[in-house]
This record gives C-alpha cells, sequence and structure tokens, in this order.
C-alpha cells in the first residue's frame, strides 16, 4: 500500500508533534507549541514506584495532553483500545487502508531505532502507511525528520507494553475526519486557567505543586538512596533532554503563549510569556545542577535543593498571574 501524504514537520515532543501534524493532515494549521498549550500540556509529577529504577522519578508534561487538546477544541475524544494485538493491528491497517494517518501510544524500548534500554510508555508517533509483504510500518517521530520502518512484530511489543506507568492496549485515534467548532480565544484563554489550576489545585501530593514541596523535603535524604546517581541523572534527562524542548516544557509553553497572545490581548498585557521563561530557566538551572550531582563521586545535593526552591518560587509566581488574569 502506499503511503499516505506525509505532514510531519519535526518538533521538540512527541505528542504535540504528531497532534500537530495529525491536524494539518486534516486541513488545520497549528504549531507544535500551539497544540501543546491547547492541550494543558504543563505537568508535574513526583513518583516512587516500587520495584523500578530510578526509584524516585519526575516527570513534567501532563498526563493527558491528547485527550485535553482534542476535547479543548471542541472534537470527542478516546483511545480505542484492544484486547487482542492481532486485532488492534488488523484495524490499524484497515484505517491506513482508507486514508486515515493513526496516532499511537507506543513505548520506545520496543521501537527499534532508540536502541533504548529504559522503559518509556505513553510515546506517541503517528502511522502513515504498511508494506503487507516486508510487514513493515511506516511512522514519523518528533524531530526526526524521514519516516522511519517500525516491523510488525516490534510494532505490537511497542503497543502493548505495561514496562511502566500506562497499561496501554493497542491505544491509537484515527477519525475518519475532525472538524474543530468553537471560539478559539476562549479555547486558549481556557486552557491557559485549566493548566494553572490542575497546577496549583492537584488532586494528591504526587502532583502539581504538592509534588515539588514533597520532593523538597524529600530531597535533603536522597544522598541515602542507593541509587542516587541514577535518579539525579534520570530525573536531568527528563527535564532538559527527553523531548521536552528543554526546561521541563517551560521554553516551548513561552512560545506558546507568545502566539497566543495575539488572541488573547490579557496574556501580553500580564506579562505572563516573559514570566514564563524565567520559569523555563529556573527548570533548567535544576537540572543542571542534577547533572552535576550525578557526577560526583559522593552526593550532595545542596544547590539541587537551592535551585528547586527558586523554581518552586518561580513556578508559583507564573500560576499566580496567569488565574489571575484570567
Amino acid at each position: 500500500m502506499p503511503i499516505l501524504n506525509i505532514t510531519h514537520q519535526p518538533g521538540r515532543h512527541c505528542a504535540s508533534s504528531a497532534i500537530s501534524d495529525f491536524v494539518r493532515f486534516h486541513g488545520y494549521i497549528l504549531t507544535e507549541a500551539m497544540c501543546f498549550g491547547i492541550g494543558e500540556g504543563l505537568g508535574i509529577w513526583y513518583l516512587s514506584p516500587s520495584g523500578t529504577t530510578p526509584s524516585r522519578m519526575v516527570h513534567v508534561r501532563t498526563a493527558d495532553l491528547e485527550e485535553q487538546f482534542f476535547k479543548g477544541m471542541g472534537l470527542p475524544f478516546s483511545w480505542e483500545q484492544f484486547d487482542d494485538p492481532e486485532q488492534s493491528e488488523e484495524y490499524l491497517c484497515h484505517r491506513l487502508d482508507k486514508g486515515k494517518p493513526a496516532l499511537l501510544r507506543t513505548d520506545i524500548y520496543h521501537l527499534p531505532y532508540y536502541h533504548s534500554s529504559t522503559h518509556f510508555p505513553g510515546h506517541l508517533i503517528t502511522a502513515w502507511g504498511y508494506d503487507e509483504k516486508e510487514k513493515l510500518f511506516f511512522v514519523t517521530d518528533t524531530e526526526r525528520k524521514k519516516p522511519l520502518s517500525v516491523p510488525f512484530d516490534k510494532m505490537r511489543l511497542a503497543r502493548y507494553s505495561n514496562g511502566g506507568f500506562i497499561n496501554m492496549k493497542g491505544d491509537m485515534f484515527a477519525p475518519d475526519s475532525i472538524e474543530f467548532p468553537g471560539n478559539f480565544s476562549e479555547i486558549i484563554r481556557t486552557a491557559i486557567i485549566r493548566n494553572s489550576l490542575a497546577i496549583t489545585e492537584p488532586s494528591n501530593d504526587s502532583s502539581g505543586l504538592d509534588a515539588l514541596y514533597k520532593m523538597q523535603k524529600e530531597m535533603k535524604n536522597w544522598h541515602e538512596i542507593e541509587d542516587w546517581k541514577w535518579i539525579a541523572r534520570f530525573t536531568y534527562q527528563v527535564i532538559e533532554k527527553r523531548g521536552t524542548g528543554g526546561g521541563g516544557f517551560r521554553l516551548m509553553y513561552h512560545d506558546f503563549l507568545r502566539e497566543a497572545a495575539e488572541f488573547v490581548p490579557q496574556i501580553a498585557g500580564s506579562g505572563l510569556d516573559k514570566i514564563m521563561m524565567e520559569v523555563g530557566l529556573a527548570w533548567r538551572d535544576f537540572a543542571i545542577a542534577l547533572r552535576d550531582a550525578s557526577e560526583a563521586n559522593k552526593p550532595d545535593f545542596t544547590e539541587s535543593i537551592d535551585k528547586l526552591t527558586m523554581l518552586i518560587k518561580k513556578e508559583k509566581s507564573y500560576h499566580k498571574a496567569a488565574l489571575q488574569s484570567g
């Protein structure tokens, strides 16, 4: 089967770049940053999963960016899931036969072009076609410029991995068409407010600002944890390297706010983009301090804790201003 008309543009983060590609195929031109912002993409998580390493994990993106984007734009959304991997594979091929690209949630551990030794589920890619004879799917992925091939067997594993915090069952989204109703300015304003509320009013102490307070308290004892080096290094990577665009997604959110100011004048009047730039740089400083700590012979998180304290101050300042401007 021929590959569909690929509308991929390399991006910074898997989900936001895939969503931007996907809506572009369906006739809507939205930048990656705009998709990230409308998806209420900012998040804060501090987790201690049992039986894993690193034994402490930090994540800096919302868990539901894809759903929040499409619902925020006024479109019903749900991941199609399948108990049977073979049935899921057949349905994916069926949608591609119908000329519909598919958003897929995967685990990079099983994607051959990553050569990863670490499970990282929930990674979004877009499928554009397949070769029945060679048993290959053709996909696009984040910053990579050209289509990539994934063998059928590897794709099954990637879509049904339970090697992390998301239990996937062939999750895919491939509608016949999309149509976004509604007032775009109001969509943006609502997304900004909802994102700040999610961080300032978390449902538990593992998310939002409460997660930062919890981490700040526990970091004083990180030196006693056996895998302290990997905790520090992995946290640095999650904030600065692993598809965030730098600064724990805050630098990309800054770009969203600058673009959004054209539609919502209150954003420019409140200087939200400038405050967010400071937040992003504070996350970057924190990440670099953790990187340096991970390279030391002995654990010392003194500087990291100082940087985290400043980060919390900047993060709180932004969300206060965002909620007041709304």
